[in-house]
């Protein structure tokens, strides 16, 4: 056989390839992975960024390294088991005595936003098992390996910013209304340690698209469940 079938070695030194079969397997572009083991209920990948030459964000100069941050991240679910991803951040600090730069990391929004504890794709796809698999917060904690608000505190800026986004009504023609139990503990406002209202309505756009499928897509949650009327206009 001419050629092998073993996976290589995945390696953070330069001149040592990475394995390429893991980094497809665990899909963050410009990001390689150095490791893989079994947790006690969970699966832990450690990740790091190619080295490649980078300039002080103050001043300019090139900057050399000043170590590594291993920051633990919640992924999304892997075969069936949660995942905590183990970003080996990059540090680097400039040495021009009269740079008020200093020491600075390396940012990744497309991995996670700054002080985040869900990756960006994880964000998302808890949103999307809000919207399309009528999941709750809390079976998606559980799936997670997480806390019911950290889940919140990820998806919540994301949601928001969707309500306010007025192009996802564009197009409705077909709209869908429904009670939502949204939660069975307190009714508290969250400022208050509560989860806010326990019904909702929901709005569902049942539009066809080009190829008579029905979309099925949640437009809008509003608290309550009485009768009243819709605006549709």
């Amino acid at each position: 056989m001419s050629e092998p079938t073993a996976c290589a070695r995945a390696s953070s030194r330069p001149d040592l390839s990475y394995c390429d079969r893991c980094d497809l397997l665990v899909g963050l572009d410009g990001f390689h992975v150095l490791e893989v083991t079994e947790q006690p209920g969970r699966v832990q990948v450690v990740v790091e960024s190619a080295p490649e030459p980078m300039g002080c964000l103050a001043c300019g100069v090139l900057v050399g390294s000043h170590g590594r941050r291993d920051i633990v991240l919640i992924d999304v679910p892997c075969f069936g088991r949660p995942v905590r991803l183990v970003w080996r951040k990059r540090i680097w600090r400039c040495a021009e005595t009269e740079c008020t730069g200093k020491a600075f990391a390396e940012q990744h929004a497309d991995l996670a936003r700054p002080r985040a504890l869900l990756t960006t794709r994880a964000a998302w796809w808890a949103v999307g098992q809000l919207r399309r698999e009528h999941a709750s917060v809390a079976g998606i904690a559980r799936q997670l390996g997480t806390t019911w608000r950290t889940v919140w505190r990820a998806v919540k800026p994301l949601l928001d910013a969707m309500a306010a986004d007025e192009a996802r009504f564009s197009d409705v023609t077909s709209l869908g209304v429904d009670e939502h139990i949204w939660h069975h503990v307190s009714t508290k406002p969250e400022t208050e340690g509560g989860r806010g209202p326990k019904e909702l309505t929901g709005m569902v756009d049942l539009s066809r698209d080009q190829h008579g499928r029905v979309r099925t897509r949640l437009l809008d949650l509003v608290p309550g469940r009485r009768a009243r009327p819709t605006p549709t206009g």
